[in-house]
């Protein structure tokens, strides 16, 4: 890595390190009871700027995927809290894809070529085989839960993904959760109130894991039919 290359990463890593000691040392701002205590004035806002709100949320929502902040879904759920499911969705799918782009764009320019030196050209089976199936593992690391969103942006620019196929399998991959995050948000405020804590067991329902379930398997399929006509 050049010292170019070095000196933004260090302003990059500065910039993330100050924004989150701000979070940690205002960490009681960022609660849902200062949302709730805050929310006339938040809608008031937003019926006289409706769409100054969506670009600022869509923006908010993006900035938060950058840093890796751990309150990105907690965001998608007010988003439909506040816009309803459908719009409140389109902001979480548009401003989630923007976030994660710029992280996938920001960690290829920087560290693809230290990673292929490091590992994939150590391993390139696993190049090879990304390669082959690429759609189809990127909708699947989209669609099923376990692997953190931030890390997942790492390990498709690490892989040296496409830029066009990471934008649209982000797009689409994204849209049954946010739909899911926007729907759970039209009953934040009792959430609020009965003091549910925020957990997956929110999200474990039929109507919500079925059709991820469904998405899952129709590209896992997808995968085995297509290694067995490319023999």
């Amino acid at each position: 890595m050049n010292l170019s290359k070095r000196l933004l990463v260090f302003i990059l890593f500065t910039v993330i390190l100050v924004l989150w000691t701000i979070y940690f040392v205002n960490k009681d701002f960022f609660q849902l009871q200062t949302f709730f205590s805050n929310l006339e004035i938040i809608q008031n806002f937003i019926l006289q700027n409706f769409f100054i709100s969506v670009f600022i949320f869509i923006l908010s929502y993006s900035f938060l995927i950058i840093c890796n902040f751990p309150f990105a879904s907690l965001l998608s759920m007010i988003n439909g809290f506040l816009f309803g499911t459908w719009v409140g969705s389109i902001i979480s799918i548009v401003g989630g894809t923007i976030g994660a782009f710029s992280v996938f764009i920001i960690a290829k320019f920087f560290f693809l070529d230290f990673i292929k030196k490091k590992f994939l050209d150590k391993y390139p089976y696993i190049k090879n085989y990304f390669n082959k199936n690429d759609l189809e593992l990127m909708m699947l690391i989209r669609i099923i839960p376990g692997t953190p969103f931030f890390l997942q942006n790492l390990i498709l620019a690490g892989l040296g993904a496409n830029n066009k196929k990471f934008f649209y399998t982000t797009l689409i991959g994204l849209a049954p959760w946010s739909f899911i995050f926007g729907s759970i948000g039209q009953g934040l405020e009792e959430i609020f109130v009965n003091k549910t804590k925020l957990s997956f067991s929110l999200i474990a329902q039929p109507e919500y894991l079925i059709p991820l379930g469904f998405i899952a398997f129709i590209i896992i399929m997808i995968i085995l039919f297509k290694k067995k006509f490319e023999r």
